[in-house]
């Protein structure tokens, strides 16, 4: 009754240990999805703060941010598209959302100084946000019981990194402080059924098990008791049987010497045989370890194996083949080694996570695992498993370079070491036009416009020879001929990442819309909105250039300002819609008249001024002038009728009528008030000692 006593209780310790692990499978697997989940929202914030924010069309659902401080935070695009910016709190927001709808994951960003009241942590969250700040708890995952039924809270803290202190600064956070956190609930109705159906299976093999091995002990008693009896009954006739085998012992002697001899030729072939193997064994790039029934304890592992575990041999030999299997897989390969011993089919390949018995230093290996006999009849196997790990990990990597790459936004092109094109994403077609068939093998440079001379990429592949880096404006031509700017930078792929076959990544955006609003800005703002001749602030800037060149290279040129002679009556009798058509005819007029290097500006009402750099002679300047003062007498055919206006010219000399540009601008109107005085419908020209001449026009 004891010993049934005893099979009783190890069964119910077996069925508990059993419960205890499969609680913490369940509990890592769903620790793990909920990382796996606030990993994958994390890295799309940082995506999205290390942009500034991304802008997306204004809708229904997409509302501007009330709780977005930011100058540019809404848009409109040339054709009248409504954009609004999207930061990282309210990105996580909609994909919350979506989530939600999709597979009932919640997220919730939070923070213990949140900026948008929705945000506010509940006292879960609260507590969670303490600890992190606190660094007692990296994560924290907890089963909680919900109306809807049970689900698992998973949270995680969010770091501050660079990008976020464009928003976060004010707060006065610093990098690498705890900002908040994103706290995931996740349905967790089937890994509770999957628990639950695992316990069920432990309690059934354990209690087979036990009623199989309080069977066995029963027979093996009762055979016991039996052979006890029969011993009785031999133990009578033993000295007649000792008696005839003395006499067969003697001849078998003299055999067995001979086979004594036979055996140690054999065992120093054995011998020899075996340090071959061993040698292969050890020199094994495969994990190679070698277990014994009934625990499958380790009877032999080569070095391999340890440098795969990070163990030394003391700590692995003699120990049973599970405590190095990682603690997810554990219940697993117990099954499977229990069919083993029971003689039933099991698969010889698998892949399996390897680590140290604590569960730490997690590597992956694909296994093999063969039956061999030993001496002594012992049932052993040969496991050999290749490690996989850092392929895996640089699978993993490709995937994720592969997934940004098909859905970044801005082009990205890779290059050979010939500046050969060897890879385009979507974005690329999408921005230049060519399909990535029409590009792969090519030089970059069939995407030139032509805008840019050798000089400047000269100075590029400097800049990526030295540095590695490059970036800055580039006009390129699409296969429509249509050209656009793009704003690129260029990288140097460097050390391994060479063995790839790609020597340079480059990023580009089209910046051709951004460029034609800032020429349009800059035009408003230097031209005259009726004449769209320069306006004041842009012809002083001209003459300022004009003055200093001229006094670098010893130049000379001339400065005439233009006033119309009675331009108030026309404007007065004819309407002020004659008079803005008339200015705009004598702006055409005096931009006939010079040159098209020379400059003509309108100051402002009737008033016009020249700029003529470089000039040759002061018969060239009354040259100009006269032809001025001509073109302004005749009439203008306005649509309100005829009009007669003339013009008075003031004309100024550098460097005889001044120096500097106050000098220049007094001399000018001098002679402009001078003409005026003279009757009008003339020039003045002031002498080198600003005493004015009677110019009469041509």
């Amino acid at each position: 009754m004891l010993g049934y006593f005893v099979l009783g209780l190890l069964g119910f310790l077996g069925v508990a240990s059993e419960f205890r692990q499969i609680e913490e499978g369940i509990e890592t697997l769903a620790r793990e999805r909920g990382s796996v989940l606030f990993r994958l929202v994390e890295l799309t914030r940082d995506w999205n703060a290390q942009h500034g924010g991304v802008y997306v069309r204004v809708t229904e659902n997409t509302q501007p941010n009330p709780y977005l401080e930011h100058p540019k935070r809404d848009l409109e695009t040339v054709d009248g598209i409504r954009l609004t910016m999207i930061n990282p709190a309210f990105m996580t927001r909609q994909i919350a959302e979506i989530a939600e709808a999709a597979d009932g994951v919640k997220y919730h960003i939070t923070s213990l100084k949140p900026i948008r009241p929705a945000n506010a942590a509940d006292p879960w969250e609260a507590a969670a946000l303490a600890g992190f700040e606190k660094n007692t708890q990296l994560d924290l995952l907890e089963l909680v019981q919900t109306e809807a039924g049970p689900v698992h809270r998973y949270m995680a803290p969010l770091i501050v990194k660079p990008a976020c202190l464009a928003c976060h600064a004010r707060q006065d956070y610093k990098v690498g402080d705890v900002r908040g956190g994103i706290s995931v609930t996740m349905p967790a109705a089937k890994l509770l059924s999957v628990r639950s159906d695992q316990r069920q299976r432990a309690m059934l093999v354990f209690g087979a098990s036990t009623l199989a091995i309080a069977l066995l002990l029963h027979l093996v008693a009762w055979r016991s008791r039996r052979y006890f009896l029969q011993l009785r009954k031999l133990t009578a006739g033993q000295e007649q049987l000792i008696a005839e085998r003395t006499l067969a012992l003697s001849a078998a002697n003299t055999q067995l010497l001979d086979e004594v001899a036979v055996r140690k030729r054999s065992e120093t072939r054995i011998s020899e045989s075996e340090a071959r193997y061993r040698s292969v064994i050890e020199t094994s790039q495969d994990a190679i370890v070698i277990v014994e029934a009934p625990d499958f304890t380790v009877v032999f592992v080569n070095e391999r194996a340890l440098s795969m575990l990070a163990l030394a041999q003391e700590s692995v030999l003699n120990r049973r083949l599970i405590d190095f299997i990682h603690p997810l897989d554990r219940a697993m390969v117990a099954d499977r080694l229990a069919r083993r011993a029971r003689g039933e089919f099991v698969s010889a390949a698998s892949r399996l996570r390897f680590s140290r018995p604590d569960g730490s230093h997690m590597r992956v290996g694909d296994v093999h695992v063969a039956r061999i006999e030993s001496a002594g009849g012992k049932q052993q196997w040969v496991v050999s498993a290749q490690d996989v790990t850092d392929l895996l990990e640089n699978q993993r990597a490709l995937q994720i370079a592969a997934a940004v790459m098909e859905s970044a936004a801005e082009g990205i092109v890779v290059t050979d070491g010939q500046n050969r094109i060897i890879q385009v994403n979507p974005a690329f077609t999408a921005i230049t036009g060519y399909r990535p068939q029409e590009v792969l093998g090519k030089d970059p440079s069939l995407l030139s416009s032509g805008r840019h001379g050798p000089e400047f990429f000269r100075e590029m592949w400097a800049a990526l020879a030295q540095v590695g880096h490059w970036e800055g404006e580039l006009w390129n031509r699409r296969p429509d001929a249509t050209v656009y700017v793009v704003w690129l930078a260029i990288s140097t792929i460097r050390d391994e990442a060479v063995e790839s076959g790609g020597r340079h990544v480059a990023t580009f955006i089209d910046i051709t819309q951004r460029k034609e609003m800032e020429e349009r800005l800059r035009h408003q703002a230097q031209s005259d909105p009726l004449t769209d001749l320069p306006n004041r602030a842009l012809f002083d800037d001209r003459l300022q250039v004009v003055l200093t060149q001229a006094h670098r290279y010893g130049d000379e040129f001339a400065l005439l300002y233009v006033d119309l002679d009675h331009f108030k009556p026309v404007n007065d009798s004819m309407g002020h819609a004659a008079g803005d058509e008339l200015l705009i005819e004598t702006a055409r007029r005096l931009s006939k008249a010079v040159r098209d290097s020379d400059t003509v500006a309108r100051l402002g009402g009737d008033e016009f001024a020249v700029i003529l750099p470089k000039i040759s002679s002061h018969d060239e300047v009354e040259e100009v002038a006269r032809r001025i003062v001509n073109m302004l007498s005749r009439p203008f055919n306005l649509s309100a009728g005829e009009a007669h206006v003339s013009a008075s010219v003031g004309v100024a000399i550098y460097p005889e009528n001044g120096q500097s540009l106050a000098e220049l601008v007094a001399s000018a109107d001098a002679a402009l008030y001078a003409a005026k005085e003279g009757g009008r419908n003339t020039y003045r020209m002031l002498a080198a000692n600003n005493a004015s001449g009677d110019k009469s026009p041509v």
